[in-house]
């Protein structure tokens, strides 16, 4: 009887087992990925910063390429930031880039009025 007894809790410690793994392995497959936010966040920053910001995104030789700051004062939807213009010894490379003053998000606008995150750039993307 008492190995009747031990044989049972070990079968249901076998299952309570098995049970806690799939429910935390089924948490992991169907968790969201994670909403891309800036490595720091920053309040104010300035323009150097907003630079720099630029830089730690975009890797590219900036021996070869600079960055010009276009717009000190650019809004986009009721939001401040920096304009930048990534470009190389002839000619631009578009999309422009903004940073937020506020939080030192980068991102990248386009003509048509809209943004992307730098990483969805067919630009840029292989640059991040």
């Amino acid at each position: 009887m008492k190995t009747g007894k031990f044989a049972a809790a070990i079968v249901l410690v076998a299952l309570l087992t098995i049970l806690t793994a799939c429910s935390k392995a089924g948490t992991a497959q169907n968790s969201k990925p994670e909403i891309f936010q800036p490595a720091q966040s920053v309040q104010n920053i300035d323009r150097n910063e907003a630079m720099n910001a630029v830089k730690n995104m975009i890797r590219m030789d900036y021996t070869k390429y600079k960055i010009d700051l276009i717009n000190g004062n650019f809004e986009y939807q009721g939001n401040q930031y920096y304009q930048f213009l990534i470009s190389d010894k002839s000619e631009s490379i578009e999309p422009s880039i903004i940073v937020s003053k506020h939080n030192g998000t980068v991102l990248c606008y386009y003509p048509d009025d809209t943004v992307t995150q730098v990483y969805q750039d067919g630009v840029f993307k292989s640059k991040c």
